[in-house]
């Protein structure tokens, strides 16, 4: 059962607005009796894939009994998405696999361990799910070890894998999965979820986040202004060598490192149009930052652009088992480093 009022259970009884096409897919395979036993879920991160899965997993779990899922809002999908790994109880059928605390990776005992589950019994008696997140987070032996399942799975087992990296999975694993692909929302459609009437913030937001709705929510949420004045601090005091920045990735790579990123790219983004000039265009909605306008000024434009394309490579990368606080030293480390190098 699960415990009520918890991440999970929002993510698993609501959903947000565009996954509605996907979720009626899947329901309409149920109905005919033809959903596959894998599938493979993909879309770039901050689509809301977890979301998806969980919805179309509870509706299995569930069968006939499930209510249909009521409207996910941004700050609660935001909120949900943020502390889904906070410890709380959720159906005991329902196997959901991702990198352990501190690790980056889903190891092949971590499989192992699903693969014995599954030879159980259902808890439940209807079915069991398991949801792979991220798949591509899987080393090569936990990948080998999850074939045979994919081929076979044990009694009424479903398997969601997700993935913002398909191509990264091994060939055997696409193949012998249903893939789904999760379409992106236009700037419009995302406006009206977010309830913002200015389309052209969003459709700048839009852009930045490469059309991953949930990163444009969190983009836009970024503008606090006590976690602005927080990262401000922390970012101009590594540019003037005050600030250790071994430390600051350390704690960055045990928080909530997606919206740091995200945060940290759009205000690189606005101080190289800041530098670039407009080129005519009336529609710059996001405003470089003074402060950081004065810490990057020692930085050359070449630079600027580099760290602007580490910032969004490793924002891109979450999830894909790239060592993450090594990965930040090394971002933050250029904004000192490599002052008024050409």
């Amino acid at each position: 059962m699960t415990t009520a009022g918890s991440p999970i259970e929002t993510l698993e009884t609501k959903l947000c607005p565009w996954l509605a096409p996907a979720f009626e897919q899947l329901q309409a395979a149920r109905r005919a009796q033809r959903l596959g036993h894998a599938w493979l879920i993909a879309g770039p991160s901050g689509i809301g894939k977890l979301n998806l899965a969980l919805v179309a997993g509870a509706h299995q779990l569930l069968r006939d009994a499930a209510s249909p899922p009521q409207p996910l809002g941004p700050a609660e999908a935001l909120a949900a998405l943020g502390a889904r790994y906070a410890p709380a109880d959720h159906d005991a059928d329902l196997h959901w696999i991702h990198p352990e605390e501190d690790k980056n990776t889903v190891s092949v005992e971590q499989i192992r361990d699903l693969i014995d589950a599954l030879s159980l019994t259902a808890h439940g008696g209807a079915a069991k799910v398991v949801i792979i997140e991220p798949a591509d987070a899987m080393t090569p032996p936990a990948a080998n070890a999850l074939l045979k399942t994919l081929e076979e799975p044990a009694g009424d087992a479903y398997l969601f894998l997700l993935s913002s990296q398909p191509g990264r999975l091994p060939a055997t694993i696409r193949s012998r999965c249903q893939r789904l692909d999760v379409r992106r929302p236009t700037p419009a459609a995302l406006a009206l979820w977010l309830g913002v009437t200015d389309t052209t913030v969003v459709a700048d937001a839009w852009q930045m986040a490469g059309g991953a709705p949930l990163r444009v929510a969190a983009l836009l949420s970024a503008d606090d202004p006590h976690k602005n004045n927080d990262l401000r601090t922390i970012i101009a005091a590594i540019s003037d060598g005050s600030a250790d920045p071994i430390a600051i990735a350390d704690t960055w790579a045990k928080g909530d490192t997606e919206l740091v990123l995200i945060w940290l790219t759009r205000e690189l983004h606005a101080e190289l149009r800041r530098r670039a000039g407009s080129g005519g265009s009336t529609a710059v909605t996001v405003r470089p930052d003074p402060a950081l306008h004065n810490a990057w000024r020692p930085l050359t434009l070449k630079t600027l652009f580099e760290q602007y394309d580490k910032a969004e490579s490793l924002l891109n990368q979450l999830g894909s088992g790239v060592n993450l606080e090594l990965a930040i030293q090394a971002l933050l480390v250029g904004f000192h480093a490599n002052r008024g190098q050409s």
